[in-house]
């Protein structure tokens, strides 16, 4: 990645700082998604998947820059630590780059079209995201699918597409589920964050829920995210008793399972060996 960036990148003080935001990237989830599923139907040109999995981390890199600016998140990310200008022009920098060299994988004119079809769904994904659009669960699992499900689409089609030629309906569809199971789960984690009110964002699963105001837990947590000082000072132990109470850790816990059930049937309708199959899960659920 950080070699695309000192060949594409002739501006030496812009390509310090993609270096450096690189540098700061310690997972690549989405190159390996890319890399198994070409893997999986046959895929034999080893710089092609390179070049995908490359671009598809540049960008997953650039939408988490995004996310952070517009959020104004994860304060210590070296690209919150810089001026928002250079910034912003330089993750704009890193998205176009993204997409020129996820292009250069394969020159099929359908190959760029879905690449920019997956993300043009995720920034709209976003969109309703910052506007705290959704006010029902059901619209709430949507926009999920559209930013985060479309981004996980994207390196597991895409890879698929790349050794087959051909758009895979069966590996969108669950995929698009990964990426819904895989947002339930940080928004799980994100429940017992003491350090950050988890629910300044209305649009999210667990909270749509509690608004329902199911029992009288319910109603005392959604008092208490309103707090932040008395959240802040409460006892994870005590905190997970009280979202145990309102229902909220079992509602997220069986939406996940729900999700998995769906992975699960999808990909047993794939015409791949078992251990194929069982290759792709394992590294899709870890």
């Amino acid at each position: 990645m950080k070699d695309i960036v000192s060949q594409k990148i002739m501006n030496q003080d812009l390509n310090h700082y993609l270096q450096d935001f690189i540098g700061s990237k310690d997972t690549f989830e989405f190159a390996d998604l890319a890399f198994h599923h070409y893997l999986a139907f046959n895929g034999q040109d080893k710089k092609a998947i390179e070049l995908l999995a490359a671009g598809i981390e540049l960008l997953i890199l650039s939408f988490d820059i995004y996310d952070d600016l517009e959020d104004k998140d994860n304060r210590n990310a070296v690209w919150m630590k810089i001026d928002s200008s250079i910034a912003l022009n330089a993750v704009t920098a890193l998205y176009t780059l993204s997409i020129q060299v996820m292009c250069q994988a394969s020159h099929e004119p359908e190959f760029s079209q879905e690449i920019l079809n997956f993300a043009l769904q995720s920034i709209q994904g976003q969109h309703d995201d910052i506007m705290n659009a959704p006010q029902t669960e059901e619209a709430c699992l949507e926009m999920i699918k559209h930013k985060s499900g479309a981004l996980t689409a994207l390196p597991c089609v895409m890879g698929v597409m790349l050794a087959t030629g051909k758009y895979h309906p069966i590996v969108a569809s669950y995929s698009y589920e990964l990426g819904i199971m895989s947002q339930i789960d940080m928004d799980f984690k994100g429940l017992f964050s003491l350090i950050t009110n988890f629910f300044k964002k209305k649009n999210k699963l667990a909270y749509l829920y509690l608004n329902k105001q199911f029992n009288d837990a319910s109603v005392e947590l959604l008092n208490l995210y309103q707090k932040p000082e008395e959240f802040v000072s409460m006892d994870t132990k005590a905190l997970k008793q009280k979202l145990t109470e309102a229902g909220v850790i079992q509602y997220l816990l069986v939406m996940k399972h729900l999700s998995l059930q769906k992975i699960k049937k999808e990909m047993s309708l794939l015409k791949l060996e078992d251990d194929k199959t069982e290759k792709l899960l394992s590294v899709m659920i870890k």
